[in-house]
Parts: C-alpha cells; structure tokens; sequence
C-alpha cells in the first residue's frame, strides 16, 4: 500500500478505506429475523419456515420468496439498491455495497455501520446524532452531558462535531474533553505509565477517573489554569486563554476546542491556502467559506454561516443536529431530518473530509433515469462537497498522489481494526441516486427524481410518503435484474 497523504488544520490530507469483501452467506441481517413488523404504509413482514410472506394495504406490495432462492436476484424488487445482491443476502439492503464488505463481521455491511470495526448486536445507538456509533465514537454522549455549565461562551461550548481527532489519545475527543493536550481519562494517553486509547478498548467516559472536574466549570482538574511553551494563554474559557494550547487564542481560533499544530506566518502567504495568519504570527484553521469558523469545526464547507456559533443561530442553523447546516442540507425536507454523512477510511483525506465522492462509490452501475435513460450525473448534479464533486483541498492533495486519486484502505492492508483509524474520514450524506434530495428524505430513494412526485394509486388515491417513480408501473419488480435492476429504456 501506498504511503498516505494526511493533511490537518492549514492543509490536512488523510486517507479512507476501501470496503473488503465478504461471504454474503455468512452474514445474518434483518430480513432473516422472525416476528413482525409493521412499515409506514400499514405493510407487515413475517418470516419463518424459509418462507418470507407480505401482507399490506399499499396497492405496491409484493409477494413470497423461498429460502432457496433468496439470494438471487431474478426480481428487482429484492434489489432496490441495484448491488446485485438480493435483500435477503444484503449486509446493506438500502446501500448499494456489491463486495458486501463487513470488517467487524456483525453482519452490517461497512458502508452504513455506524462503527464499522466493533461488532453490535444492532446498528442505531448514535446519541448524539453526528452518524459515528457510540461504541466507536470518542465524543459520544448529547450535547447537554457536555454543556451543564452556561457560562462557558457559547462559541466554546461542545458541538455534535463528528470529528475523531483526539491528540491526546486519552479516549475523549478533542471535540468534548475538558483538557485536549493533557491525558485525563483512566490511564489512557502518550507518555510514562499511559496507554495510547485505541477503538474498541474498555473506557467508561463517565467514571470517576475521567475528566475530572471538582468544580464542574468544563476545565479538567488536569490541565486547569496549565499553560505549554507553544500556547498563546492558559487552559480557559477567556477570549484570551487557549483552551485547546494550539498557538491560538480563543477569540481569534477559529475551531477553539480542536487542536491544530502551530505553524508560525508573517503573512497569509506563509500558511496553507484559506488559513489566514493571525496577529500572533500563527497560522489558523482552514476556513474555505471565509466565515471565521474552520473546515474541521464547520457544518457547511462552502456556504458562509457563521451564525452556527452564535446562541440562537446554532439552533437554526442544523434543526436536525446532524452537523449539516441548513445552508448545505440539499433539499429542505431533510432540513428537519436527521441525515448525516457517511464515514469510510481513505488513504487521503483533507480536514476531516475524505478526497473521494459518493458518486466514485454509488455510481459504478450508472444512474438511470425512471425511463432507463443514462445520466451523465457528473454534468447535471450539483450537491454538497463530496457528492459529484471534491471537497475543498482535495484537488491539491491528489495532485501529490501518483495516480491522481484517493484508494479505500481495507483491513487487508493494514493488519488490524486498530491501523485503520488513522484513515477515517467523512464522505457526504448519502444520496444514491444523485437527485439532490439525500437518502433519509427522499421518497424514492434509488430512483432519480428530483421534483419528488408523489404516487398515485389507479383509484386516485394520493399516497404522500410514496414516491411515483418507485412504485406503481415504476415499482422495482418492473425494473431489469439484467440491467442491474435499472429500468429498460
């Protein structure tokens, strides 16, 4: 495996990962589970026997599959995700995943695991709502755990920031810990008697000996009032402390709670491209929107919003609190709902944001309109960064690669779950049929529609959480499984 490119703060490249494959038929998944369960059209699934029977009020519903065909896809309507990997048998049966990687082996597939190498029974404990699992999450508690002192300035406050950057290596995120340079979490950290924190190792972030704090005011008793040789103040909450002892004074650090290496400048010359150089003579955050809070720490790259900060602006800003702010959510049906970005590991990667789109990963079959005409998705969409198009940084880090481009890093090619964090980083929210309106929002979501129209039944009944071109004479059985299970034009 190549070398990686990893740029942080100024200029961060870092790398993903690229999904193995796995034996489909070794894994278990929701659709081999007995009982019922009702869906949101009044359908209900009951499976027993190795027979799988549907009964429904929607008009779309389908019939019965045996065991023994379950896995082969000779109906589009057990592969709506156009993987070529029938629902039965899919790790991932909303998420086109054909290689079926899963690297922890619970049976949910890589490409949707909210903690893709620790095993879970179940695949939704996410208490802070930023798409990293709680099992694997170093800031993994809500919100109002962290802020129980109202008064820390707001723009210092703990956010559902998903980033995984812990420069300590205590288990606590940068983004939640009380003392971000100083180890103060059960023996975890660099240093005599400390043990580097690792994914997956035992920590209780809520024990008596992590992130001590005697007067509850957000400083650990292990670093308050603390001051490095490199910081511009003391560990605090005042505009001219440095609570994260990056160089960088709170007031002019534009991700005051995430660390970056200090890199002295005269000028905006002397740092990375949108960093500018501050009056200390030290480079910023990368702030590619030009609105004072940095790519690491910003709910929207390339849309000015630096309300999101602000008391009353922050809640306006991502409703959802799913660290997209409305200024970059693609459709205003997802504004209100929770939609947030995949995470993979790559071997580059910039701020945080993988050098890969969702188009390099969703888009190897074609996209296909519902009359199965081709579209060039590249020249008609315009979303988010990370969809069809790189995000900010990118292109320069690539240009430093041989081969241009940025490779997923699979489990094969670093030995261990625990290699692979250095290679993780996020990828935009999912919207598999690049219609502009992301997955969890979208009433058809594997098929292209980007004005959403509703179905309506033969006896003009509206069905408004329905979507036409997926149901009806556009439902997924009328599709091709030869054409991986896009319509025929």
């Amino acid at each position: 495996m190549r070398s990686p490119i990893f740029v942080t703060g100024p200029l961060l490249l870092i790398a993903c990962v690229t999904f193995a494959c796995s034996d489909p038929g070794e894994t278990t998944t929701e659709a081999t589970t007995t009982g019922t369960s009702a869906g949101p059209t009044g359908s209900e699934t009951s499976t027993s026997g190795g027979e799988t029977t549907t009964e429904t009020d929607d008009p779309t519903a389908t019939s019965s599959t045996t065991a023994s065909d379950e896995c082969m896809v000779n109906n589009c309507k057990v592969d709506r995700d156009h993987d070529g990997v029938s629902f039965a048998c899919d790790n991932s049966p909303d998420f086109y995943n054909p290689s079926q990687t899963d690297i922890d082996g619970d049976g949910f597939g890589d490409v949707n695991d909210l903690c893709p190498t620790i095993a879970a029974v179940q695949n939704t404990a996410d208490s802070d709502r930023d798409g990293i699992g709680n099992d694997c999450d170093v800031c993994r508690r809500t919100l109002n755990d962290y802020n129980n002192n109202e008064e820390i300035p707001f723009f210092l406050r703990v956010r559902n920031n998903p980033s995984q950057q812990d420069s300590d290596r205590d288990g606590i995120g940068d983004a939640c810990d009380n003392c971000v340079r100083v180890a103060n979490c059960q023996g975890y950290g660099e240093g005599d008697g400390l043990t580097p924190h690792e994914v997956g190792a035992p920590l209780d972030d809520e024990g008596p000996d992590c992130q001590a704090d005697a007067n509850a005011n957000g400083i650990g008793d292990a670093c308050e009032g603390q001051m490095s040789p490199e910081a511009a103040g003391p560990v605090g909450f005042g505009p001219d402390d440095d609570f994260d002892q990056d160089g960088l004074s709170n007031i002019q650090d534009y991700c005051p709670r995430l660390y970056v290496a200090p890199q002295s400048c005269q000028s905006d010359a002397d740092c990375p491209a949108s960093a500018p150089c501050t009056p200390a003579g030290v480079c910023n955050h990368v702030d590619s929107d030009g609105d004072a809070v940095g790519d690491v720490c910003d709910t929207c790259l390339v849309q000015p919003n630096p309300m999101q900060i602000v008391e009353g602006g922050a809640q306006a800003d991502d409703p959802d609190s799913d660290f997209i702010g409305n200024m970059c959510e693609q459709n205003v049906a997802c504004e209100e709902r929770r939609n947030p970005r995949l995470h993979a590991y790559y071997d580059v990667h910039v701020n945080g944001r993988c050098c890969a789109t969702l188009y390099d990963i969703f888009g190897a079959s074609g996209i296909h309109d519902p009359f199965g005409q081709p579209l060039d998705i590249l020249a008609i969409h315009s979303g988010p960064p990370g969809a069809s198009e790189l995000p900010p940084g990118c292109a320069e880090a690539l240009a430093q690669t041989p081969d241009g481009v940025a490779n997923p890093v699979t489990l094969e090619d670093v030995g261990s779950p625990a290699a692979l964090r250095p290679y993780l980083c996020m990828l935009a929210a999912p919207d598999q049929d690049f219609d502009g309106v992301p997955d969890s929002c979208d009433l058809c979501p594997h098929s292209f529609d980007p004005d959403q129209e509703i179905y309506i039944d033969p006896n003009d009944k509206e069905w408004p959480d329905l979507g036409k071109y997926c149901n009806g004479e556009y439902a997924p059985e009328t599709w091709d499984p030869a054409n991986s299970c896009w319509p025929s034009p």
